[in-house]
């Protein structure tokens, strides 16, 4: 394993005393295999993105902090294992970006807009190895050759010189320049349009299978999900409402939230039809939702009972299938 993330509880704090807060993520627990990728699919506010940030310990640290758990990082070859949660912070630089990475949603933001993104790759490199510069710089060129892009035309361009596929697919070279055991992909084809969001898809695809890295990628589109990912989480409220292989959630969803999530994107579900009209799921997610005492989908679910007003913990369907409800056991 890679990754494996054990009852991982983050708080949210919503007052500056640090007395009132809800868990952002709730006794989150799953593993990554090398060079497997896993899917965390769920509508925006579900707590996906602070999930991935956790992982890399970046959640903001005067409203959040990691109540419990742990998040336990090993190479491929399973010579180191470095548990995040339990290093000092200036302990953190030594792993991010070397066992763990991450690409970011906005690489608008994420890159330094002043600074030659060659440079920026380069100064990753020397952060962590040592090694003359002019070597550095080969590396940095070779991984934008990676990402099909021409390394020693566009090593010395701004990030404002290039357009929004060829910024994120600088992003992803500076995450696998040094070839980490875990990548964390936080929707990384947002604001792409689609012939460049498989581009990145595909070159995803190719680092997985490539250099052995587990992915964790982050995504509200299923059909992403399906086609990336070899096992998908269903997150809502911070909670894990479902997990199991992507093509059983898919084609047969257990949770009323996968199937409100699969019938909900056309030609998604099995049982849907041309021209029929999509399914809206009722309500909204709110803040309340991760502090109930019950099912946290229950004030939008299509099958709630009286047994539903309980925490629901998350049961075990079948071999490696597991689902956040009574009413399909």
């Amino acid at each position: 394993m890679s990754l494996i993330i054990d009852n991982l509880t983050v708080r949210l704090y919503t007052d500056f005393k640090k007395k009132e807060f809800f868990n952002v993520a709730d006794s989150v627990s799953f593993s990554v295999q090398n060079g497997e990728i896993i899917a965390v699919v769920g509508e925006s506010g579900s707590g996906k993105s602070f999930l991935g940030l956790s992982l890399m310990r970046l959640n903001p640290p005067y409203i959040s902090e990691i109540s419990s758990g742990s998040i336990l990082i090993s190479d491929s070859g399973g010579f180191e294992k470095v548990d995040i949660v339990k290093l000092k912070e200036n302990q953190l630089s030594g792993v991010r970006g070397r066992l763990i990475s991450m690409i970011f949603q906005d690489p608008n933001v994420s890159l330094n807009p002043v600074i030659k993104i060659g440079e920026q790759i380069v100064e990753a490199i020397l952060a962590h190895k040592k090694m003359k510069k002019k070597d550095a710089c080969d590396i940095a060129i070779h991984y934008l050759e990676l990402m099909r892009i021409d390394g020693k035309a566009r090593f010395n361009s701004y990030p404002h010189e290039l357009s929004g596929g060829m910024r994120q697919r600088v992003m992803i070279a500076m995450a696998m320049v040094l070839e980490p055991a875990v990548l964390v992909a936080d929707e990384p084809t947002t604001a792409l349009d689609v012939k460049t969001s498989l581009q990145v898809l595909a070159l995803i695809e190719k680092m997985r299978f490539e250099k052995n890295v587990s992915v964790l990628f982050i995504t509200h589109d299923l059909s992403i999900a399906r086609n990336i990912s070899d096992k998908t989480l269903v997150f809502y409220a911070g909670q894990i409402m479902e997990y199991g292989l992507t093509e059983d959630i898919i084609n047969n969803p257990a949770h009323p939230y996968s199937i409100s999530l699969t019938k909900s994107v056309p030609g998604l579900s099995k049982d849907y039809a041309p021209r029929e009209r999509l399914f809206v799921i009722p309500g909204s997610l709110s803040q309340g939702d991760f502090k109930s005492g019950k099912c946290r989908f229950y004030n939008r679910c299509f099958k709630k009972t009286k047994e539903c007003l309980n925490e629901i913990p998350l049961l075990k369907l079948s071999s490696g299938r597991f689902a956040r409800c009574v009413n399909i056991i």
